[in-house]
């Protein structure tokens, strides 16, 4: 369910929280805007103790048992539903004081999360530390699993505008159908390839080398490229 919701919002390139409109500009980001907007769930874990923030990060993120807050450039809190994290590691600016990443882990999942402080802010999930063209104009991601824990199980390609974040293209695990019914379809390039997905390095701006290795050691490649929707295909970036 946790991995269907943040897949959910990647698509969907919207904040699992909602953008504070009425409120004038804020020094700090406000955990208890976040915490009143916070909706439970009856699937939710008990709440336990805020996930720790690097003190450097202080001043654009809090935390709560429930909520991440974050600060967008423009002063505003946008609210990312922290229920399911237990720990973040290596926050890091992906790009000066705009993108702001890091690692999470909860209970049988994990992923990476980009916010986005221009415009009106976004957080969109990568599932691994994505990998930026030669320009920058473009960001790149892949991460998938036979465990099926990753919050991505899939790719993603964005590009960078002034004031956001864009899909441009990628695929990834969802669920189909609900209740028993239920079932779970991977991307079909992925079936029956497990090993250690990683991004290899972009060709340009409108090609991006991935590449994965198995349990044997033997490395396969494939590529996305522009041309072709951004569909992920076996070989090397033409």
């Amino acid at each position: 369910m946790a991995r269907l919701a943040l897949w959910l919002a990647v698509a969907a390139l919207a904040s699992a929280g909602n953008a504070q409109d009425a409120a004038p500009p804020a020094a700090l980001p406000d955990i208890a805007f976040c915490n009143a907007q916070h909706v439970a769930s009856e699937d939710d874990p008990l709440p336990g103790d805020p996930v720790s923030i690097p003190k450097a990060f202080d001043r654009v993120a809090k935390s709560s048992p429930t909520e991440l807050a974050l600060l967008t450039q423009w002063g505003k809190t946008i609210c990312d539903n922290n229920v399911w994290v237990s720990a973040i590691a290596d926050m890091a600016w992906l790009r000066e004081d705009r993108l702001l990443g890091w690692e999470w882990q909860g209970f049988e999942a994990y992923g990476y999360r980009v916010f986005d402080r221009a415009g009106n802010g976004v957080v969109i999930e990568t599932g691994a530390r994505p990998v930026f063209s030669p320009g920058g104009t473009r960001l790149a991601s892949v991460e998938y699993s036979e465990s099926g824990f990753g919050a991505l199980n899939g790719y993603g390609v964005w590009e960078v505008h002034p004031d956001g974040l864009a899909l441009l293209g990628g695929d990834a695990s969802a669920f189909e159908d609900e209740g028993e019914t239920a079932r779970f379809t991977e991307p079909e390039i992925f079936a029956g390839t497990y090993g250690e997905w990683s991004i290899s390095g972009w060709k340009g701006e409108t090609c991006v080398g991935i590449a994965m290795r198995d349990q044997d050691g033997n490395r396969t490649t494939f590529h996305a490229a522009e041309s072709a929707g951004w569909r992920i295909a076996t070989g090397p970036c033409p």
